[in-house]
């Protein structure tokens, strides 16, 4: 039994392909109903190890369970809420019926995020000096929450400058978990 059938799959890369060159046309490629949205959530959980070991591999000095842990939680806490965030301030704006689509589309859209992340975890397995590709991350970081702007605003057609909006709200929720998950860091070390 196959999750996803090959022309989902053709359809969904395509999107995610068509997307990452800024085409509206992508977006409508994937689908919009709840069991296609539940479904798209095993993108970012075959792919999540790939991250993990990124995060894992920019922190130091604690064993790699309790690393993973910590990161782990918080990857789903920052998701959880900036999905009620999305969908709260698109509520407001009475688009909430676009919400799993771009719940799909968000999901799918791991895939290109994680092979722009793979030359970082390329260095670290290498051991390359950090200061080599911290900006190379950082600039993936920042393109990540160009798309999820983009991918808002064309998803719930909303203007952009709302979509960047609700996109940097993620940012600032991602930014403050970060900065609690060094906190943590810095009571337990």
């Amino acid at each position: 039994m196959r999750i996803f059938t090959k022309d989902e799959v053709k359809a969904c890369l395509l999107g995610c392909f068509e997307i990452f060159l800024f085409m509206p046309k992508g977006i409508e490629r994937f689908g919009a109903s709840a069991p296609t949205a539940v479904k798209s959530f095993l993108i970012p959980l075959v792919l999540s190890p790939l991250l993990l070991a990124v995060l894992v591999g920019f922190s130091s000095g604690f064993s790699f369970s309790y690393l993973l842990t910590l990161h782990l939680a918080r990857v789903f806490l920052t998701s959880v809420l900036f999905l009620a965030v999305v969908y709260i301030m698109t509520k407001q704006y009475g688009r909430e019926e676009h919400f799993m689509r771009f719940v799909t589309v968000n999901n799918w859209m791991n895939i290109p995020s994680a092979i722009l992340l793979f030359p970082v975890l390329v260095c670290l397995v290498l051991g390359v000096d950090r200061s080599a590709y911290e900006n190379y991350a950082l600039f993936i970081t920042l393109v990540g929450y160009v798309y999820t702007g983009f991918i808002i605003s064309k998803s719930f057609k909303l203007p952009w400058e709302m979509g960047a909006f609700i996109a940097i709200m993620g940012l600032a929720i991602d930014q403050h978990a970060l900065d609690l998950t060094r906190q943590l860091h810095g009571f337990i070390g």
